[in-house]
């Protein structure tokens, strides 16, 4: 085949075949609205789901920016603690009657509080650890006055008004105040300090009393000796020595410090009664910081110190 026929052929083949048919406008413009009503379908969804999500969104936020107390979700975590787990210390609706002590105030410090982190339950709704009305106080009122009738001939306790002590304030004071629970027991001390005075000679000294009820646990149970060289109050046994003195068939501990100590106080009785209750009985020839001169002597004989603490009226619950 030469290129006239080539050409020929190829002329032939395009006049054989059919014309392309006509463009309809009509269908053209219909698919066009369509896809352009598609697209604003596809819009309009992703603008009411961003409307839904600030709605969300601004509930979520209203709360905090108001000061409600909702909190605010970050990325799956909220910005304020979370308690979940975390069970509150139920508050107990009364003592917690155990044998573990509460913490003690240091004997012979009066008013003195529990520390902050103390968790003591006031016994017979009291506000703190001193007892200002009611049966406790009472007693702590008239171990002061029976300490006060307890001394011997020609010794006094005088009421302050009458010597001239107000220039050196209270001289005179009882106190009750609870120490501690062990088991259904409360323990409790009644403490009073008084002047004492001698009809003839000059001179103010000092007497002071504390009952510790039974079930105290200050000295682990021990007695006599063994325990009083322990003690802190009021004469410091490691700064003291310590004597039996025997009232009646009754041993006493007999504590007599060795130098001055900060309260003034000098000698010490300490007796403990079979229920464990313990009773100390302590003298000084002065009245420290009280402005006033000492006595020549204490007021009371090691024996009748000794007798004092032994006294059944002071064995108090």
């Amino acid at each position: 085949m030469n290129e006239q026929e080539l050409k020929n052929a190829l002329r032939d083949a395009v006049v054989a075949s059919s014309p392309p048919p006509a463009m309809d406008t009509r269908r053209a413009l219909e698919a066009g609205r369509a896809a352009a009503r598609k697209r604003r379908a596809t819009w309009g969804g992703a603008v009411a789901g961003l409307a839904v999500v600030g709605i969300a969104v601004g509930a979520t936020l209203l709360p905090g920016l108001s000061g409600g107390s909702g909190s605010v979700q970050v990325g799956g975590q909220s910005e304020r603690p979370s308690t979940t787990g975390q069970s509150a210390r139920p508050s107990p609706s009364g003592p917690a009657l155990t044998t573990t002590v509460t913490p003690k105030v240091p004997s012979g410090q009066p008013n003195a509080q529990p520390g902050a982190s103390s968790k003591t339950q006031w016994p017979d709704g009291q506000q703190d650890r001193t007892a200002t009305s009611g049966p406790r106080a009472d007693k702590g009122t008239k171990v002061l006055n029976d300490l006060s009738s307890s001394l011997p001939p020609g010794f006094s306790a005088p009421d302050k008004q009458r010597v001239g002590f107000d220039d050196y304030g209270a001289m005179r004071r009882a106190q009750a105040s609870f120490e501690e629970y062990v088991g259904q027991t409360q323990v409790w001390t009644y403490w009073a300090y008084t002047p004492v005075v001698k009809s003839d000679a000059e001179g103010v000294g000092r007497l002071e009393i504390r009952v510790l009820t039974k079930g105290s646990t200050e000295l682990g149970g021990a007695t006599g000796c063994a325990a009083a060289l322990r003690a802190t109050y009021p004469v410091h046994g490691a700064n003291s020595r310590c004597d039996t003195v025997d009232v009646g068939g009754k041993q006493v501990a007999l504590l007599t410090a060795n130098t001055p100590v900060q309260n003034g106080l000098e000698q010490a009785a300490l007796f403990w009664h079979e229920d464990g209750t313990l009773v100390t009985v302590a003298q000084a020839k002065g009245f420290a910081n009280s402005g006033h001169p000492a006595m020549a002597q204490p007021p009371l004989t090691p024996q009748q110190l000794a007798a004092l603490a032994t006294d059944p009226k002071f064995h108090l619950d």
